[in-house]
């Protein structure tokens, strides 16, 4: 019983230890006590700065003195004095505090609800319905859906929610009222829901689209599909679009699909580079902590970065003794940002740990 307690105390160790953020910060006051507290409230103050854009901090910067800045010490997992000094009647106490940026902390949630930064835009969970229909006759599954969807996991959206039990209930949805949408959203704890409709329509043989016409037995079809993505929270229009498109296949069956599908994937990139630019613009910095004994694999990290979509302006800005920290815009979460540099990396890279702003990888 004892290993197992013992097993579990080092797991919450481990769990707590990858989401909080030390930072050295040093205090001054009247006395010690006065000091202490000021080295805390910077330990959080340098931690927003992180977390929070330049423009937000300074528009809300009022609300960030009366709300969190106050009560420093509740943000903190545990601190360490590393000295304490008196000069000129003033003390100066310099400490090692763990800042606890767990998505699901005091702080995040606090900062959440104030709207000085927006969880859900980190990782947003994202359900998309859009039934369609060939107007010759029933076109099974959905084509055009099914494209969004992929658009959204491509750019690095992968809470994608599966509606598939509720596909039924769900055949026009873009006639559901305001609060119907939101009730559904909360159904299925969806984010973002994204809500639309699409259409196919036979074209005829593809020959007569050729400069010599004739017969080619090639059915060709157009499709349309329009949709809206809302914030489910408040019920917000973030983005509306149509696209039409158009596909061709020896049935009109298959070519339906895949003017729906061709359709749908014009869509899908569209909604997906609207939430991209979302997140980037109401993110701080994203920092990435590289681990590596060689300033040629930092390199190769920097240029995977810059292939990475949703990555702006990725900076290597501190190396020493083979730890390197490269600041970036990054809109997704954090498990995103692994998953996509692992892929465009021209090396080994292993996770450490991830927090909502940082990552620690291992390179080689």
């Amino acid at each position: 019983m004892r290993k197992i307690i013992l097993a579990l105390l080092i797991m919450v160790c481990a769990i707590n230890c990858a989401y909080a953020k030390e930072v050295v910060v040093t205090g001054w006051g009247a006395t010690q006590a006065e000091a202490e507290n000021d080295a805390l409230r910077e330990a959080v103050t340098n931690t927003v700065g992180v977390l929070v854009d330049s423009q937000t901090l300074v528009e809300k910067n009022q609300v960030l003195e009366d709300n969190i800045y106050t009560q420093s010490k509740a943000y903190i997992n545990e601190y360490d004095v590393i000295s304490r000094k008196k000069a000129n009647d003033l003390w100066e106490v310099t400490i090692r505090a763990d800042v606890d940026d767990n998505p699901n902390s005091a702080l995040m949630s606090h900062l959440d609800r104030l709207n000085i930064i927006d969880l859900t835009l980190r990782n947003p969970r994202i359900a998309v319905i859009l039934p369609e229909k060939h107007l010759a006759y029933h076109v099974p599954n959905s084509a055009g859906e099914a494209a969004v969807i992929n658009k959204f996991l491509e750019s690095g959206f992968e809470n994608m929610v599966d509606i598939s039990t509720k596909r039924f209930k769900l055949n026009q949805p873009m006639q559901m009222s305001s609060d119907a949408l939101q009730t559904l959203a909360e159904s299925m704890q969806a984010d973002i829901l994204i809500v639309g409709e699409g259409f196919s329509q036979g074209a005829g043989d593809v020959g007569k689209f050729l400069p010599k016409g004739g017969r080619t037995n090639v059915k060709s079809c157009r499709a349309h599909i329009e949709a809206k993505m809302y914030y489910a929270r408040t019920g917000q229009i973030i983005a509306a679009a149509s696209k039409d498109s158009s596909g061709a296949d020896i049935t009109e069956t298959m070519a339906a699909k895949k003017a729906l599908e061709n359709a749908g994937n014009l869509l899908g990139e569209e909604f997906a580079e609207k939430l991209l630019t979302l997140g980037r613009s109401s993110r701080g910095q994203t920092e990435l902590i590289v681990l590596a004994y060689s300033h040629t694999t930092v390199q190769k990290i920097q240029r995977a970065l810059a292939n990475v979509r949703g990555v702006s302006n990725p900076r290597v800005v501190a190396y020493e003794d083979g730890r390197a920290t490269i600041n970036m815009k990054f809109s997704g979460g954090p498990q995103a940002l692994f998953n996509r540099l692992e892929e465009a990396a021209e090396c080994d890279v292993e996770l450490q740990s991830a927090s909502y702003n940082t990552l620690i990888i291992r390179a080689r």
